[in-house]
């Protein structure tokens, strides 16, 4: 799914087309000159369907993530992570067994205890078999939790060198309300939820109870707008004063006007992935796989779909070209350019003549225009690929999640992730991605490679595993693109993750 791994992931969807209430923004606000003072409105195409962030399903919930809900550790501007509701940690010098101490007196909003046995509760409750998370290739090494004081310690079943990043995104919930937890939950974070209506709109006040920096805006309203341009209308008007995920045609004009700015993050890791069923025809087979990452113009696609946000991920791999982590040429990863004769070749091999693409109908323009640039050059080669666009729900129930049989279609999705390599390629482990890889030899790579202290042997590590993926294609990994997003002018102190996930929880008004 499209996922901030988030692993993402994320997967995290970038767009929720609700079945139900579409509600209008101009409808549901005031101006935003009438509440900039104390109101800071969010708008966006897509809904919130529930607030529980261990099981979150959708991209866009993590933008709650910094608001409502703190971790023992957090992501920074930098792309490393800090102490959060833990002031510290430490590991042993295996790397297996990892010790973080809790803050002195936090609570939750409720006033309720926010210590070392709450946070036992959240890991107990994220590692159980019923439990559907996202989280569940970061968190399965872990053994035991054992809550003493205000230590939790952290039994691995294999060393970690990034076990403070690997949980920054377990947040800690009252696990004893996720029954009917859109009901008023009891919050970590600076915010605290003061009314809810899945998927219409979500309003937000300051948590006084909160250990940390006090929000500087005491209200946040999240909205839903029936339709991108109404979105875009809306930001303009000054009836929104934040735009989640800019519609990237409008990104160039928006630029040209001095009442608005676009919020993206410094560095992006948001890889675009193609999917398919590995375990059938015909993707089952190498040269087919082989020959749509020949057939991929990656550029074309990137400037039709994307306006050029982004840069081409020539290697295929989930890991972007230009990332620190990538070893390249050097490290004996093949770089997939356009050749639609190899291509030609390599589909005529595997006797394969048509496919089809699976696309998302309406919401998301870019899904469908990498599909009809990809359907052209097919066809120059004789290859019949068939789009089809789907209301997001039947969509995702074709491949989500992993383990389902969807011969001879190809799917347009993302991954929002953080730029450390452990948290893009976990989505490959076995049981994870959509695509059904499940290779042991990975799994073991990944594995040796997250347990190695040292950063530099680290990186070698990696690209052992990169150079499993950029060889047997698990994904097509066109491009790795820009998550653009839009405020007033008078917004400051908003900022993005690499893989796109917007961080309000800072944000004031001039």
């Amino acid at each position: 799914m499209l996922r901030s791994q988030i692993n993402v992931k994320k997967k995290i969807l970038a767009v929720t087309i609700a079945a139900g209430m579409v509600l209008s923004i101009t409808t549901t606000v005031g101006p935003a000159t009438a509440a900039a003072k104390t109101t800071l409105v969010v708008g966006s195409t897509q809904g919130l369907p529930q607030l529980n962030p261990i099981i979150r399903t959708f991209a866009y919930e993590e933008s709650l993530f910094p608001l409502l809900w703190s971790g023992l550790s957090k992501w920074t501007r930098t792309g490393t992570v800090s102490p959060d509701l833990a002031s510290s940690w430490k590991s042993n010098a295996a790397g297996d067994k990892w010790t973080f101490k809790i803050r002195t007196g936090a609570k939750f909003s409720d006033g309720s205890a926010l210590d070392a046995k709450a946070v036992k509760a959240v890991f107990d409750y994220a590692k159980l078999p019923t439990t559907v998370t996202q989280e569940a290739n970061k968190i399965k090494i872990i053994e035991k939790v054992t809550a003493s004081g205000n230590d939790v310690i952290f039994d691995l079943s294999s060393p970690s060198a990034l076990f403070p990043e690997a949980i920054a995104w377990i947040k800690m919930i009252k696990v004893s309300q996720v029954t009917n937890f859109n009901v008023n939950p009891a919050t970590s974070g600076p915010y605290q939820v003061d009314s809810f209506s899945p998927n219409v709109s979500l309003t937000l006040k300051a948590n006084p109870n909160y250990y940390g920096a006090k929000a500087q805006i005491p209200s946040i309203k999240f909205v839903k707008s029936s339709d991108p341009t109404a979105a875009v209308t809306s930001l303009r008007s000054g009836d929104l004063d934040f735009l989640y995920q800019l519609p990237l045609a409008d990104a160039a004009p928006l630029k040209k006007d001095k009442n608005l700015q676009l919020v993206k993050a410094t560095v992006s890791s948001t890889s675009v992935t193609w999917e398919y069923d590995l375990n059938s025809a015909p993707f089952k087979d190498i040269r087919v796989r082989q020959a749509i990452a020949y057939a991929t113009d990656r550029a074309a696609i990137l400037k039709s779909a994307y306006y050029g946000f982004g840069q081409v991920s020539s290697y295929n791999t989930i890991v972007p070209d230009k990332s620190a982590w990538n070893c390249g040429k050097a490290g004996g990863l093949t770089a997939y350019t356009y050749d639609l004769q190899k291509a030609k070749a390599l589909f005529a091999a595997a006797g394969v003549k048509s496919f089809t693409w699976w696309g998302i109908a309406g919401a998301l323009p870019e899904f469908d225009a990498m599909g009809q640039v990809l359907q052209a050059s097919l066809k120059q080669i004789g290859i019949d690929m068939k789009i089809e666009n789907n209301e997001v729900g039947t969509w995702a129930g074709k491949f989500y999640p992993a383990g389902k049989t969807y011969p001879g279609l190809l799917l347009p999705n993302y991954q929002s992730v953080p730029g450390e390599p452990a948290f893009s390629m976990n989505f490959l482990l076995s049981g994870r991605a959509e695509s059904n890889w499940n290779n042991a030899a990975y799994d073991a790579q990944y594995t040796k490679a997250i347990g190695t202290l040292n950063a530099a042997e680290r990186k070698a590590e990696w690209c052992k595993a990169l150079k499993m993926e950029n060889e047997q294609l698990p994904l097509i990994t066109p491009f790795v693109f820009d998550v653009l997003h839009a405020a007033r002018a008078n917004v400051k102190n908003a900022w993005v993750e690499a893989g796109g996930q917007i961080h309000l929880e800072g944000a004031s008004f001039k």
